[in-house]
This record gives C-alpha cells, structure tokens and sequence, in this order.
C-alpha cells in the first residue's frame, strides 16, 4: 500500500506532496536524479512479474491473493529473486527526461531545488492501494 502526503522541503520552503509505495496493481518508481515519480502497472512489467509471484510464499496482496495463488500454482516458467524482479521493473520504467533512472528505492525530491530533506507536515495523508 502507498501512501501520499504534504511536505515541506527544509532547503527552500516549498510545499509539495509526496507519495511513497505502490499499489496493489502496480509499483511507483522515483527518477534518482530529480525526483520524478513514475507510475508501473504490473501488466506493463510482462512474465517477469508471473516469475515473481510464483517465488512468492504467500500472495503478493489481499486484493490480488486468489489470482497470485493462481499463478503460483500454474504459471510454468520459473521463479525468479526479488533482486533480478526490481532489475527489471527499473530497466522497463526506463530513464527520466532529465537522464537519471526511475528506481523503486529512490526517494522523493522537492520539486523546486530537488533536495530530498523534507518533511511531512501533517496538513494532508492518504493511503492509496
């Protein structure tokens, strides 16, 4: 689950809002450079993700657990780590228009003076799926 919220960049003031974590049908990815979010559907991410899920011990999510046990039990190609999984959401998301890479690990940045010392100023929370 994701989750979205107001900050406030400790650099230069600026108000923005920040969202961290995917979803249960897709994977949100920064740009390590300028902080860009990026949006992945699973269905854009291909076999790799059914590879994914078949190595998974339980189901990805509550919302996706009777098709994530369906895979597990009948996807025929073979499973693969988390490690070579994120290798391959990050090379499918592609790089920014700025040149840096959209990572799952990359944090959000301010979107004025691209730092990423911020904080959450509590004016506004959501969690997403």
């Amino acid at each position: 689950m994701g989750y979205e919220y107001k900050a406030k960049c400790k650099k230069c003031g600026k108000k923005f809002i920040v969202r961290e974590g995917g979803g249960f049908f897709f994977h949100l990815l920064h740009c390590e450079k300028c902080g860009k979010e990026k949006s992945l559907m699973f269905n854009k991410i291909g076999d790799a993700h059914f590879q994914y899920l078949k190595g998974l011990n339980q189901p990805y999510s509550i919302a996706t657990s009777s098709s994530d046990k369906l895979i597990q039990e009948t996807y025929p190609g073979e499973e693969i780590s988390i490690e070579s999984y994120d290798d391959i959401v990050e090379k499918v998301a592609g790089l920014c228009k700025c040149g840096g890479q959209f990572r799952l690990d990359a944090p959000a940045r301010c979107p004025k003076c691209k730092s990423t010392d911020y904080e959450n100023t509590y004016e506004h929370g959501l969690c997403y799926d």
